[in-house]
């Protein structure tokens, strides 16, 4: 197939060459099918480039400085004399360039037609990019997302985003964060362990303040004892910069100085003068609403990552680029809800989540048809939410043990469990189920994979086994 199409017209056309844009790319050609990137960046975007990859290797440098410094108690002596910032960018950058590389072979090697520059959504059909259109029988929304500060809060000199805050040459002496999100407790730890006085300043009533009770509680004990400060509750209300630093104001009157200030109040969605709401499709608030299957409701135009609201994540873009690609060929993949999906933040304390907060619970709870009433210990996740059964599936086998494995994977399993569908996709490259030649994700370890087939299909791939950079073992963990 991908011999008969034009190089100007495609089954895919893919609007964003990040992690969702990428995946749906790789996905499709798969499955058979021929597909144009349209990337007026760095293939990669934000979590190769400037998120996921280059903060994990700054928190495994920060890492190092920490166990220097703690490693008399563990029999070893060792001196930590300095951090060499300029050596922390080169081991920061050779990561990223590793990696970019490899993706660059991957996509070229699969057949993916890459169009280098800015692309404009036009019609239902069409994206132009550089005056030159392009057709795509389906088109796939991933332009991604950008650094968000607030309104009146300009960004420029010792007002930085994370951005800046990942091409520093130099290591202030002290550092205000705006924002006790994931983003910054990050460069909070980060800074801390490289010596630098911080202090964290967030709106809400705690840090972390997504996560359960007893997680946040204990985070900011962990916190103090690190000695980094942080005020919560009060909200932001101006800066002002001159050559010595910043003075931060907050509503209440009180006030911090430090060298810089780091915004890190979020990630806003890419989809400004893109051409998305002439061609029809809904933005709310710049995010654009699909269904609970990606659909615009326009034409054949999905839409997926961080442009779609809910958790912004790179292995949640790249599972919905899988998850488009599978149903763009008719495969009619299962939902991956965000209360689904694995949450961490790589800070010192790391806090790891998935499913309902305690409260976020409360009202959730389902009982399976012909189950006493009450979750037994242990099986509350399972009685959240009963999406494994298949439309029009009323429960369980009648007599399964209560939480017990589905007697039927025809009916129960995941995609990519074996059933009808195989059979009828038995020829389908790497096909293991539906799911079975899914490309595995570039930053993840197929040591990990739960399955010696999803080690092979990474192999077949030519992911080579990536662990995280220094801790043997240990995969490069994306937010």
């Amino acid at each position: 197939m991908a011999d008969q199409a034009t190089a100007q017209e495609f089954d895919i056309l893919v609007l964003g060459g990040g992690s969702g844009g990428y995946a749906a790319a790789l996905r499709g050609v798969q499955l058979g099918l021929t597909v144009g990137l349209v990337e007026k960046g760095k293939l990669g975007g934000t979590c190769l480039h400037n998120g996921c990859i280059p903060t994990k290797a700054l928190l495994h440098s920060a890492e190092l400085a920490d166990h220097a410094r703690d490693s008399a108690k563990y029999g070893v002596n060792v001196t930590l004399d300095s951090i060499d910032i300029n050596a922390v960018n080169a081991y920061k950058d050779g990561i990223i360039a590793g990696k970019f590389k490899g993706l660059q072979g991957l996509i070229k090697s699969k057949g993916i037609t890459v169009i280098e520059g800015e692309g404009k959504l036009q019609g239902t059909d069409t994206v132009v990019v550089n005056g030159t259109a392009y057709k795509g029988k389906n088109i796939v929304l991933a332009t991604g997302s950008y650094s968000r500060t607030l309104p009146g809060l300009e960004i420029g000199g010792k007002v930085i985003t994370s951005d800046q805050a990942l091409t520093m040459d130099f290591i202030p002496k002290s550092a205000i964060i705006l924002g006790g999100g994931v983003i910054g407790v990050e460069f909070a730890s980060v800074w801390k362990s490289f010596g630098v006085d911080v202090t964290i300043v967030e709106g809400l009533p705690s840090l972390v303040p997504n996560e359960d009770a007893t997680i946040i509680k204990n985070f900011e004990r962990a916190f103090k004892k690190r000695g980094i400060k942080f005020s919560t509750g009060v909200f932001f209300q101006g800066v002002e910069q001159n050559d010595d630093g910043v003075k931060v104001t907050l509503v209440d009157g009180k006030t911090f100085e430090a060298d810089l200030l780091l915004v890190a109040v979020g990630r806003g969605p890419v989809t400004a003068n893109l051409g998305y709401e002439e061609a029809g499709v809904t933005i709310d608030r710049g995010f654009v609403i699909t269904n609970e299957r990606l659909h615009t409701g326009v034409g054949n135009i999905y839409a997926v990552g961080d442009i779609v609201p809910g958790v912004q994540l790179a292995h949640r873009g790249y599972q919905q680029g899988i998850f488009v690609a599978e149903e763009i060929a008719g495969l009619k993949p299962v939902v991956v809800e965000d209360i689904n999906i694995p949450k961490v933040t790589y800070s010192e304390p790391e806090i790891a989540t998935v499913g309902y907060t305690e409260k976020g619970c409360q009202g959730k709870v389902r009982r399976r048809p012909g189950t006493d009433p009450g979750i037994q210990p242990g099986r509350q996740r399972q009685e959240l939410h009963p999406g494994h059964l298949r439309p029009g599936q009323a429960g369980p086998p009648e007599g399964r043990p209560r939480g017990g494995r589905p007697h039927d994977r025809r009916t129960h399993g995941r995609a990519g469990g074996r059933g009808p569908a195989d059979r009828e996709l038995g020829s389908v490259p790497g096909g293991r189920g539906t799911a079975g030649a899914r490309p595995p994700h570039p930053e993840r370890s197929p040591r990990r994979s739960p399955s010696g087939a999803g080690r092979q299909a990474a192999a077949r791939l030519g992911f080579p086994s990536i662990t995280r950079p220094g801790a043997p073992g240990r995969q490069d963990r994306v937010h």
